[in-house]
């Protein structure tokens, strides 16, 4: 049995129950489950993972904010922050300033 097989037929029944218990009483949740791989890249590191989410809200219909930022990095995979450039301005006592880009 492969990991899509084992998830469909033992864990998918208990999800489903823990989902129903959740809206029904309006528990927020997020959970998430690698089932399997997409592809490698040349250096045989994984690209992507095949996953089940499932992202619930609470009672007044919010998903908890640290749940949803999971969420997106879940679904589009992690990826560093792009920092840009950043600038640093020196003022001078002489009225004069430094302009330094860190790029």
């Amino acid at each position: 049995m492969n990991k899509e097989e084992i998830y469909d037929s033992q864990i998918d029944p208990l999800m489903s129950e823990i989902i129903s218990i959740a809206k029904q009483h309006g528990i927020s949740m997020i959970a998430c489950f690698a089932i399997g791989y997409d592809d490698k890249d040349p250096d045989g590191e994984i690209c992507s993972s095949r996953i089940c989410n499932t992202l619930l809200p609470d009672e007044t219909g919010e998903v908890n904010p640290r749940f949803a930022a999971a969420d997106k990095v879940i679904r589009r995979g992690y990826q560093e922050p792009d920092m840009g450039s950043v600038m640093l301005t020196t003022d001078h006592g002489d009225g004069t300033k430094t302009l330094t880009a860190f790029i």
